[in-house]
């Protein structure tokens, strides 16, 4: 039986689903997109598919992949898609299947426990005494049968620094690992599963690996499964790149410092170590806080600092390079010397007309990037390099030119595209209130005018609201407005991290999310908990943004116009995952808030509308506080 066929099969009114599952109904989106999906790994093609939240995308693309029989690569860029793959969608799909399968998870190796790093880290006793009971924490989830995955760790978050003394690091593990280290066992493990589970960033760091000639972390696979596609592209152009900051510099010495217990007579070890720091923290406040800025545009004063900087990494790695011999831990210290030193060389000497370097600088630490403008080629070479059935897709691939964009972007032209409407009743269960008069989203009281016109309708839906505004510091002046007068919880971005924010706001009373960046995706709140959402402007790149500057330039130089081949197409995506916060379910109600006047008074504004979905619309705020009051029930 041909695999479109058996998919017609499962997904059927008699297949495994509904034998299993008695409230199951064929979707016929969902059954498009499996057929897609089949005939991509038939005819070995590469396949771009926009399915709208609610088709069961994860389902449409396993059933036929499993069928298959192939070798599968599963890529998506949130922990949540990852856990959902792992623990939900694959256990049940085993069960329904007749052909058994096998899968697991891989992290890149830095989420997990290094055996030799952990004893280094017990033997240095100038550890904080938190980090110490951290230490005492770890090491007794590991004898209980702990995995050595931190994110499994419940006694100790793995936000927490502790965990970047104690991670694999390539450099250990080249100076010889413990017999009981997890990720070379881990790394043998994946080279048997049928399906292997990643994200976007080991997928990409592992083809970059291999782009440079070196052994990658990543078994071969027929065919690859890139879900939540649309953040592919960013974190592509990221690894064929570099990132190289004052965080990475501090740990190595710390580690030095600690390890020079291990050689004691080297003193001097340690002596270099913190003339290194000390040179980092000059060159901190010598930057300040400049934010973002091309390296081109560095004030002279800066330029002796980096290179101070890198005169005291010299005259560590000299004296590292003769104690390394005496240690596995000083090797290993020696090596991301090494690494660090021609990164910051690399990035102090680049000149290319097809990358940029540029820096971030915020109070007390920065980083260095080198960015390459394009990485169509390269990613369209490991496309057809790697892999014979290539699928991409999200809830948002599309922008005002369709996939032309994102195929662009990635050097796709030519793949298979289809569209999946969301199954959502968009109109019964949304409505977009845009309120007029607003002032030009530059006005410096533009976002007290938004809060003003808000406040009514977060009185009627009691809270139970997300505010994504498209800078932190729009956030930060709507927080310091509604603080003294919101009665009830006012959370806002940063005051914890993303899953803590997310709990507390399920339980809190009357609660309030403001957020930015992150938020605008990966945010599910489904049913009366979130009833309304407010976008306070087109999340438009910023200006200043030193990589969109330099694209924007190369894009001129070829008489092209960067708003509409980048920005446009950007923040058209990037609106419609905001958007898609607000109905996740075919029970959700709410009402969704776009301030922004260019959306109905510019010409692109009106382009930008065409690809959201399709929800009533009003310009009356009685209309929006009544669409409320029909699904509120009241809370004490």
């Amino acid at each position: 039986m041909q695999l479109s066929e058996q998919v017609k099969d499962f997904f059927s009114a008699q297949g495994p689903i509904a034998q299993h599952t008695p409230s199951y109904e064929v979707r016929p989106g969902q059954l498009a997109m499996a057929e897609a999906v089949a005939e991509a790994i038939e005819c070995e093609k590469v396949c771009l598919i926009e399915a709208g939240t609610g088709t069961g995308k994860t389902y449409a693309y396993l059933v036929p992949a499993l069928l298959s029989g192939k070798r599968i690569i599963v890529s998506t860029a949130t922990k949540a898609l990852q856990h959902q793959l792992v623990d939900l969608d694959l256990p049940a799909l085993q069960k329904w299947l007749a052909r058994p399968f096998t899968w697991m998870q891989l992290k890149g190796r830095e989420n997990y426990v290094c055996e030799q790093r952990l004893r280094w880290a017990e033997l240095d006793h100038t550890l904080p005494k938190v980090q110490q009971h951290q230490l005492a924490l770890i090491r007794s989830w590991l004898s209980q049968g702990g995995s050595g995955d931190k994110g499994a760790c419940e006694a100790v978050e793995e936000s927490e620094s502790v965990w970047g003394r104690i991670c694999s690091k390539a450099e250990v593990c080249q100076q010889g690992c413990e017999a009981s280290c997890i990720y070379p066992e881990l790394k043998e493990m994946a080279q048997s599963v049928q399906v292997l589970v990643v994200n976007h960033h080991l997928l990409s760091a592992d083809f970059a690996l291999k782009e440079k000639g070196l052994p990658g972390v990543l078994p071969e696979a027929e065919v690859y499964i890139v879900d939540e596609a649309h953040q592919l592209p960013d974190i592509v152009q990221q690894f064929l790149g570099l990132q190289i900051g004052s965080a990475a510099f501090k740990s190595l010495c710390d580690e030095v410092e600690a390890a020079q217990q291990e050689v004691p007579d080297q003193a001097e070890l340690s002596v270099l170590a913190r003339k290194v720091k000390a040179q980092v923290e000059a060159l901190s406040q010598g930057l300040g806080q400049t934010g973002r800025m091309p390296k081109a545009a560095l004030h002279a004063a800066a330029e002796p600092l980096f290179e101070q900087l890198l005169s005291a990494l010299h005259g560590l790695h000299e004296v590292l390079e003769t104690a390394q011999v005496r240690s596995k831990q000083l090797q290993g210290l020696y090596q991301q010397l090494e690494g660090l030193i021609k990164d910051l060389r690399n990035w102090l000497a680049h000149e290319s007309p097809y990358e940029v370097a540029w820096l971030e600088a915020q109070a007390h630490w920065f980083r260095c990037y080198i960015t390459p403008l394009r990485v169509d080629q390269v990613f369209g070479d490991w496309v057809a390099r790697y892999g014979k059935s290539w699928l991409f897709t999200s809830a948002t691939l599309q922008g005002v030119q369709g996939f032309t964009h994102f195929q662009q972007r990635l050097g796709l032209q030519g793949a298979e595209t289809l569209t999946v409407e969301s199954p959502f009743d968009y109109a019964a269960q949304g409505l977009i209130y845009h309120p007029p008069g607003l002032p030009n989203p530059q006005d410096s009281g533009y976002v007290r005018q938004c809060l003003r016109r808000l406040w009514p309708l977060l009185q009627a839906s009691q809270g139970h609201a997300l505010l994504l505004f498209s800078s932190y510091r729009a956030m930060h002046e709507a927080y310091e407005i509604l603080q003294p007068h919101w009665q009830g919880t006012l959370l806002m971005q940063g005051e914890q991290n993303k899953p803590q924010l997310l709990k507390a706001f399920k339980t809190a009373h009357r609660p309030v999310l403001l957020a930015t960046a992150s938020f605008w995706e990966g945010v599910d709140l489904p049913g009366d908990l979130l009833r309304l959402v407010m976008i306070d402007k087109i999340p438009f790149a910023a200006p200043d943004d030193p990589v969109l500057q330099a694209q924007e330039a190369y894009l001129k130089q070829q008489g092209k116009s960067a708003f509409a081949l980048i920005q446009l197409p950007v923040a058209t995506l990037a609106l419609k995952q905001g958007v898609g916060r607000l109905i996740r379910t075919t029970s959700d109600k709410g009402v969704l808030m776009l301030c922004d006047p260019r959306l109905t008074q510019k010409n692109y504004g009106q382009l930008i509308l065409q690809q959201l979905p399709p929800f009533s619309w009003t310009h009356r705020d009685e209309d929006a506080l009544a669409f409320l009051s029909q699904s509120v029930v009241s809370t004490p």
